[in-house]
């Protein structure tokens, strides 16, 4: 069996526990709050921009030409898909990055853009690779489930599901998924050990991050003084 095969199969009950998480079922029977959709597409947004610096960053680590090309190309396509974000679901509400608390990255987000980008930059690029997979595979997995579920074109959801469960981004999935795949193969059983820990690692935060965006995570306030100002985090810090 394949690495990538090998560690989906390791990370199952984390899946079924997506798969079973009340935001996930609230997205795939269309019963979701739009306000805890916006919550979720705001972290998605700050998170996506963190995820394509991951992506660039192993790219300029790939040790051949396909690997600069596929990373590069995936980083694109995640700016993409936040422009694209952006414009169908958050403008349209009146939310804007930067405009409100409700626009400030939560706590899961931070942690595991920040968990990305440490990888990619200090991990080896087999490792930095298996630690990106879970957001492919999940949200590929989660599309194909919830289209299976027959939603109308009056759903309100639907876009959102189309966009994950399209054949256009199962090949994106499938083509990182390869090249890992080929990396691991070629490597030790020690690496491929540290590519499944890194795999199982952020597949746990995938969940998370469903999880931030049903309980609404926001950051603490101090309490120890009233008087004492505190300097709030920024929306997008995280990213350098």
């Amino acid at each position: 069996m394949n690495f990538s095969e090998s560690a989906w199969q390791s990370a199952g009950p984390w899946f079924e526990s997506i798969l079973a998480h009340p935001f996930v079922l609230g997205l795939g029977d269309g019963s979701l709050a739009e306000g805890t959709f916006a919550r979720y597409l705001v972290d998605d947004v700050h998170y996506l921009t963190g995820y394509a610096r991951a992506l660039a960053a192993i790219g300029s680590r790939a040790p051949d030409a396909e690997g600069i090309e596929l990373f590069a190309g995936a980083a694109v396509g995640a700016i993409a898909a936040e422009t694209r974000t952006h414009a169908a679901f958050l403008t349209p509400r009146g939310i804007e990055l930067g405009s409100s608390e409700l626009a400030e990255p939560s706590p899961t987000c931070c942690a595991y853009v920040g968990s990305l980008q440490a990888t990619a930059a200090h991990d080896s690029v087999e490792v930095a690779i298996a630690a990106i997979l879970p957001c492919f595979r999940v949200y590929a997995e989660v599309g194909r489930v919830l289209l299976t579920k027959r939603p109308g074109t009056d759903h309100p959801y639907r876009s959102w599901i189309d966009t994950y469960a399209a054949p256009e981004f199962d090949r994106v999935v499938r083509a990182v998924e390869n090249y890992a795949d080929r990396l691991a193969a070629a490597n030790t059983n020690g690496r491929r050990e540290e590519m499944a820990a890194a795999y199982a690692f952020s597949t746990r935060f995938e969940w998370m991050f469903w999880d931030s965006a049903w309980r609404a995570q926001g950051w603490p306030e101090p309490t120890a003084s009233r008087h004492r100002k505190v300097r709030k985090i920024p929306p997008g810090v995280y990213a350098g």
